[in-house]
C-alpha cells in the first residue's frame, strides 16, 4: 500500500490559484478516503 499524497500548500488566496488547489485537494482527500476504505473493508472480511 502506497501512503496517500499530500496535500499542496495553498500559496495564494486569489480565485485563480484557490480553485485548481480545491479540485486538487479534494481528488486526493477522495483518493486517500477509498484507499482506507477498501484497507478496512479487507481487514473486516479477515475477522
Amino acid at each position: 500500500m502506497q501512503p496517500c499524497e499530500r496535500f499542496n500548500k495553498l500559496e495564494d488566496g486569489t480565485g485563480k490559484v484557490i480553485t485548481p488547489w480545491i479540485i486538487d485537494t479534494l481528488a486526493k482527500g477522495n483518493e486517500c478516503s477509498a484507499k482506507v476504505d477498501a484497507w478496512i473493508e479487507i481487514g473486516k472480511a479477515l475477522r
